[in-house]
């Protein structure tokens, strides 16, 4: 929209992370006075290179433009955030992709995507109403995850898991009631999506038709389940490329954990 302000990126981490993947920005805005550290220089010198223009600012400036944010005297004007087609992320060989069915809560998004950085994943897909999208907020808590992480934004989640499903990938909702844990799964390898529910009612009743298997996350405690972001991150490091004989080896014999 003509007269809009671009998407502010606060934190010294998100944007390195922003300028080592190449993602444009318009400017990068540093606060007068902060002490210099590693992560600052290496702003400097990326941001020189690529030609993005660095300005030093009053500290107060800095505090407008990030608002609540933790922005540690560093913000990136960036542009839009581009999704990327789902299509390019099925055409990676034996790929592993992170399906969200109304995950609404930004620290989730950015805490998944972190995880999914870490598990190897190929990218996250979303829907693009009733779920939280790739904001400001959620590239902040991914720690710069969401500059390397492709996330797909789609219109029909049911439509899309069917695609994947027909580009060969085993589709794994996670349940707390399901009869199956995901380490006995022979389906909990690349190339494999896994679905994760909202955060109050799980997944819906299409996407629940789409899946190949239902599969819980075992526990030995109390509570009946995890928080979204720890049970996604819990099961893709759970499927994993080349996870499997590690994955094994972590069950206890006699196991016989609750539902999660």
């Amino acid at each position: 929209m003509k007269g809009e302000a671009p998407p502010v990126l606060a934190g010294r981490r998100p944007v390195l992370e922003l300028l080592r993947a190449g993602q444009s920005a318009e400017r990068i805005l540093l606060a007068k006075g902060h002490a210099p550290s590693n992560i600052v220089n290496e702003i400097r010198r990326r941001a020189d290179r690529a030609g993005v223009p660095l300005q030093i600012v009053p500290s107060s400036e800095i505090e407008r433009l990030a608002g609540d944010v933790n922005h540690q005297g560093v913000i990136a004007l960036t542009a839009r955030y581009r999704y990327t087609p789902l299509e390019t992320l099925l055409a990676g060989e034996s790929p592993a992709l992170l399906f969200l069915d109304g995950v609404t809560d930004p620290h989730n998004l950015g805490s998944l995507l972190r995880s999914a950085d870490g598990a190897g994943f190929s990218g996250v897909v979303i829907p693009a109403r009733r779920t939280v999208q790739v904001t400001a907020a959620v590239r902040r808590v991914s720690a710069g995850a969401a500059e390397v992480v492709p996330v797909a934004r789609v219109h029909n989640l049911t439509q899309a898991l069917e695609t994947a499903r027909s580009a060969g990938l085993w589709i794994l909702g996670l349940d707390s009631e399901a009869e199956d844990d995901i380490w006995s799964s022979d389906l909990a390898e690349p190339p494999v999506g896994i679905v994760v529910g909202s955060e109050d009612k799980g997944m819906g009743a299409k996407t629940r038709e789409r899946c190949d298997a239902l599969v819980r996350i075992p526990q030995r405690g109390r509570l009946a389940s995890l928080n979204v972001a720890v049970a996604g991150a819990i099961a893709m490091y759970c499927c994993m490329p080349g996870s499997r004989s590690g994955v094994a080896g972590m069950r206890p014999e006699g196991w016989r954990g609750n539902g999660a």
